[in-house]
C-alpha cells in the first residue's frame, strides 16, 4: 500500500466513522490505535487527521491530543444552501421532461423506503434508509449525466451529513417520502416554482432533527 493510498483509506474510514457518529464530537483520536487498527503506518494517519482537520471534522489541540469536532450549525447552512442550489438547477433541467421509465424508477426509490421505514427490525436500517434517499436525490443527476457532480457534492457536506443520523430518529424522517412523492410530483407537473418550493421545504427540514439533538446533545453542536 502506497503512502497516499493509506492516507485515502485512514481518510475515508475515520470520516465515515465521524459522519454515522461512531465516533461522536469530542471524542479523543488516538493516531497510533487508528494506524495499528488499520494496519498502516502513524504517519499516514496523521497526514489522514490533518485533513480532517481542515475539513473542520476534528480539533487539533497543542499538547492535548486530537478530538472529533462539534458540529458547526454555520458551516451546516452553508452545506445545505450550497445543495440546495446545486440540486434546484439539475432539477430544473428534468422538470417536465421525465420518461415513463424514469418516473418509475423515481417511484421505485420512494416505495423502497416507506417499505424499509416501516420496518425498524431490518438488519442496518439506518444506513440502507439514508442510500435509498441518496438514491432518491442522485437520481436527476444521472438523468442528466452528471452524477459525478452529486458524489463530489456529498463528499463535501461534512456537518450537513453528520446531522441525517439524528434525522432517523426524529419526526423529520417521517415526512421523507411525502416530501420526495411532492418534488416528484412538482417534476411531472414542469412547476419551476413547486419544483424550487418542494426542494426548499424538504432539505429544510434538517433543522427538526438538529433543534432534538441539540436538545439531547448540546455538547455536540458549536456556532462556529
Amino acid at each position: 500500500m502506497s503512502s497516499m493510498s493509506a492516507r485515502e483509506l485512514a481518510y475515508q474510514t475515520i470520516r465515515s466513522r465521524i459522519i454515522t457518529m461512531e465516533l461522536k464530537p469530542g471524542d479523543p483520536l488516538n493516531d497510533r490505535e487508528l494506524a495499528e487498527e488499520l494496519n498502516i503506518s502513524r504517519t499516514p494517519m496523521r497526514e489522514a487527521l490533518i485533513m480532517l482537520n481542515i475539513a473542520h471534522m476534528v480539533v487539533i489541540k497543542p499538547q492535548s491530543g486530537t478530538y472529533v469536532a462539534p458540529i458547526d450549525l454555520k458551516l451546516m447552512e452553508l452545506e445545505q444552501f450550497a445543495r440546495y442550489t446545486l440540486e434546484k438547477e439539475i432539477l430544473n433541467r428534468v422538470c417536465g421532461r421525465l420518461t415513463p421509465q424514469q418516473e418509475a424508477e423515481y417511484r421505485w426509490i420512494i416505495e423502497d423506503y416507506r417499505v424499509l421505514e416501516a420496518r425498524p427490525e431490518e438488519s442496518q436500517r439506518e444506513k440502507r434508509l439514508l442510500e435509498l434517499d441518496n438514491a432518491f436525490h442522485r437520481k436527476a443527476f444521472e438523468i442528466t449525466g452528471m452524477e459525478a457532480h452529486f458524489d463530489h457534492m456529498l463528499g463535501e457536506l461534512q456537518h450537513v451529513e453528520r446531522i441525517r443520523k439524528f434525522s432517523l430518529q426524529t419526526n423529520e424522517n417521517k415526512t421523507v417520502c411525502a416530501s420526495h412523492t411532492h418534488i416528484l410530483e412538482a417534476l411531472l407537473h414542469g412547476d419551476l416554482q413547486e419544483v424550487s418550493d418542494a426542494l426548499e421545504s424538504h432539505l429544510s427540514r434538517y433543522k427538526v432533527s438538529v433543534e432534538e439533538a441539540k436538545r439531547v446533545h448540546p455538547d455536540y453542536f458549536t456556532e462556529g
